[in-house]
């Protein structure tokens, strides 16, 4: 596409709105025919009256006139040598020695015929292990060798900040435009197209998974969070997660979670607020159920049944809450209790000494059940310890504060284990590695848990060493050189690369780990959106999906303004609210926000 600059008469002080969408008909002036894209027209005020050369352009820095960098859209197409490097398939052998080679000049490819004498590059044997199609890469990037990892996508050519590529999505049968940087699931929430992610953007949930159907040469290779789920999984090469996807040309792809709900909303946001994503953290789960509760209440009156059971639920509560937990769910006559949430150190070490303390009181309240009712129950308790996600489950009125994962099925499955062990509590193997030098084990089981194949041990704990819990301070707010901090997460909770909610006094706040430990308020400054399913780039920013904008979670700069430059729109921008961190007692701080006082 030709970009031309465009003569045109200006009369002094008379205002023009040029428009850089491109479809202006009557370009370079805005007919409005931009509506719904991201481009704005730019008013511009004659100084005097002369002939003023305007550009169409999308690149001219110096808008809205032409300085030529249009140019480059010439010519960028012809200057790009791409090589294109494709897997070949071949079969192999068992035990046959084959000597692939790198050097891209063997009529042979991929394997040597020599051609490269005289160059770097020496064949590498590779001895097949059983007979098979593999597929070999003719490039020089595979760090697989001599197998395709996708590497060799790298080789095309480098791309500027502002380069945009096309990008086909269906069902909702949509041309959206995608950044050089942009990965596929902030591209779809920025075209307004209702993409799911679950779990934010981090690569930890299939939601955003989508099915590449052209172009998946143009796709980034899988990132290591990616690839460990794929693995999982088992998705084939074409099925990647739009949020860890980043694109270096067209390509075309079809999501694959959505419903009748969301196929009718696919081209619009909803009405309703937006509101952020769940959180994971590392926590440990108990699971608490009564033995034999039914054939007890069953002989007694519904009043007595219900007394019953909110004295003992009262009694359990109390010694949970004591060791700093906290009571999720009330599942029937089960109890979820949660340990970590606000204190992560011995978290473990805590849900168990709260365990053994349970079956303690449990034991007291038998001798008052049997006095009072002549019968009595029992209980029964499963601990494991991992990721687990946290967040809001439900709408309106329903909506409740809920944790769901393998954590809190596992936890329940070893509590339902204790009736074929004949035991009262169980602990996993991954809970146990964390306190065993403080705790005693009585007996240990290994078993296959319901829904897994592999075995797995769990470990009956029957008492603590002394002196080994410690009795923390719960100081959760300190002042430090008159300002005031708060406790936020663990900082063996946020790995290199990661973003984590946190919540304090109704706000929500955003924590980067990126050469160093940032936090954010979890709001987009433009229409106040949450941030934490944007997008953290190299360059140490954060995309805003909804609007196209992009902000320094360092300092709080605005980069890129609802898809302009900042000096575009000067007026309009509003920095990103950064929030002093600093790390302290195996815990990040952050300083307390200022009330905002409106006048």
């Amino acid at each position: 596409m030709k970009f031309k600059p465009i003569p045109h008469d200006v009369e002094k002080d008379k205002s023009y709105f040029w428009c850089s969408c491109g479809r202006s008909k009557n370009q370079p002036f805005c007919d409005g025919s931009h509506a719904g894209s991201e481009f704005a027209p730019l008013n511009y005020v004659a100084e005097k009256t002369e002939t003023k050369y305007f550009c169409t352009c999308k690149k001219t820095q110096k808008k809205p006139f032409c300085d030529g960098s249009h140019n480059k859209l010439d010519t960028i197409l012809e200057d790009a040598k791409i090589v294109e490097f494709k897997p070949i398939p071949h079969d192999v052998e068992k035990d046959k020695s084959y000597f692939w080679c790198s050097c891209g000049k063997s009529k042979n490819q991929p394997f040597c015929d020599g051609s490269h004498a005289g160059s770097e590059f020496t064949p590498l044997k590779y001895v097949a292990e059983k007979s098979e199609t593999k597929y070999f890469c003719t490039c020089k990037m595979t760090k697989n060798r001599p197998f395709c990892d996708g590497s060799h996508n790298k080789q095309e050519k480098s791309y500027n900040d502002e380069d945009l590529f096309s990008a086909i999505v269906q069902p909702d049968k949509k041309k959206i435009e995608v950044g050089v940087n942009e990965t596929i699931l902030t591209a779809s929430i920025r075209n307004n197209i209702s993409h799911l992610s679950a779990c934010g953007g981090t690569g930890k949930c299939s939601t955003c998974r989508v099915e590449i159907t052209e172009g998946l040469e143009n796709c980034s290779p899988r990132s290591d969070a990616e690839r460990k789920l794929s693995d999982k999984l088992s998705f084939p090469e074409n099925i990647r997660l739009a949020c860890q996807t980043t694109i270096s040309g067209p390509v075309s792809y079809r999501r694959l979670l959505l419903d009748k709900r969301d196929l009718s909303n696919s081209n619009k946001l909803s009405d309703t607020k937006l509101e952020s994503v769940g959180t994971i953290r590392n926590l440990t789960v108990m699971f608490v159920d009564i033995k034999g509760f039914t054939p007890f209440s069953e002989a007694l009156a519904a009043y007595d049944v219900i007394f019953i059971l909110n004295r003992y639920i009262s009694i359990m509560r109390e010694i949970i809450i004591k060791n700093g937990g906290e009571i999720n769910n009330y599942i029937g006559d089960a109890i979820l209790a949660i340990f970590g949430l606000k204190d992560s150190r011995q978290q473990t070490l805590r849900a168990a000494n709260t365990a053994l303390e349970m079956l303690q009181a449990m034991d007291e309240f038998k001798d008052y059940l049997s006095q009072a009712y002549g019968r009595d129950f029992d209980i029964r308790i499963g601990v494991h310890y991992g990721e687990a996600i946290l967040g809001s489950v439900g709408f309106g009125e329903d909506k409740k504060f809920t944790i769901i994962g393998d954590t809190v099925n596992i936890a329940s499955r070893i509590e339902a284990i204790n009736k074929e062990a004949g035991t009262r509590f169980l602990i996993s193997d991954v809970a146990y590695e964390r306190i065993k030098d403080a705790v005693d084990v009585r007996n240990f089981v290994r078993l296959k848990l319901r829904g897994s194949s592999n075995l797995i041990t769990l470990h009956e704990v029957s008492g603590l060493n002394k002196d080994k819990l410690i009795d923390h301070s719960d100081i959760k707010i300190k002042e430090i050189d008159g300002n005031t901090w708060i406790r936020t997460l663990p900082i063996s909770e946020l790995d290199v690369g990661e973003k984590k909610k946190f919540e304090y006094d109704g706000k929500e706040f955003l924590l980067i780990n990126q050469e160093g430990i940032f936090a954010i308020e979890n709001i987009c400054p433009h229409m106040n959106l949450p941030l934490d399913i944007g997008q953290i780039t190299d360059e140490g920013t954060i995309l805003c999906p909804y609007h196209n904008s992009e902000f320094c979670f360092r300092s709080g700069e605005v980069r890129k303004w609802v898809g302009l430059q900042p000096k575009e729109v000067e007026k309009d921008c509003e920095p990103l609210r950064v929030i002093p961190t600093q790390e302290a007692d195996s815990y990040i701080w952050i300083q307390k926000p200022l009330k905002t006082v409106t006048i």
